[in-house]
């Protein structure tokens, strides 16, 4: 599971000096770091083949929060997020709308600037096809050599298991 610090302070320091305008309580604080791991998907209403599967195998998806300003804010950071400042104009009229000024959506886009960056998909995918290779090449060498000293069907079947064991290992987390 991933670590999630869960320190006021640090993401009041992220912000630097605050205008009283601008300060955020500690709920919306929270709020803001929980929608660091909320994707585009989050913000939408879920559908129909969405509501089925959570029917059958039940949901891990994040639905929207009660209290309409704080789903106004956790909606904002996310875009903001997401998009930076390409961001629709009209989410932030959204969030001024449920009570937020502009000084304080000026904090939020500074404290969400401060969180770390992850890896694009393009980085992912290169470095799954890296890893890709990677194991083809030890797979290829491993069948040769197992080869010399087996038949070649039972260096392949020993291949094939020795993958089908580690694989689970080197799969990561589930995303959902």
């Amino acid at each position: 599971m991933a670590y999630l610090d869960s320190r006021v302070a640090m993401l009041e320091g992220m912000a630097g000096a605050v205008p009283a305008e601008a300060v955020l309580s500690p709920l919306e604080l929270r709020t803001l770091q929980l929608s660091q791991a909320d994707g585009r998907a989050s913000l939408r209403a879920p559908r129909r083949i969405e509501r089925l599967g959570a029917m059958l195998f039940g949901s891990r998806r994040v639905s929207g929060l009660a209290n309409p300003r704080l789903e106004a804010l956790r909606r904002f950071a996310i875009q903001y997020r997401l998009e930076g400042a390409a961001i629709d104009a009209g989410e932030a009229m959204r969030a001024e709308a449920a009570g937020f000024s502009a000084a304080a959506l000026d904090r939020v886009r500074r404290i969400v600037d401060g969180w770390p960056r992850r890896a694009g998909p393009l980085l992912r995918a290169a470095s799954l096809l890296a890893a890709a290779a990677i194991v083809a090449a030890a797979s290829a060498v491993a069948y040769f050599w197992l080869a010399d000293e087996l038949e070649p069907a039972v260096a392949a079947i020993l291949i094939g298991a020795g993958a089908v064991t580690l694989a689970p290992l080197f799969a990561g987390r589930p995303r959902g």
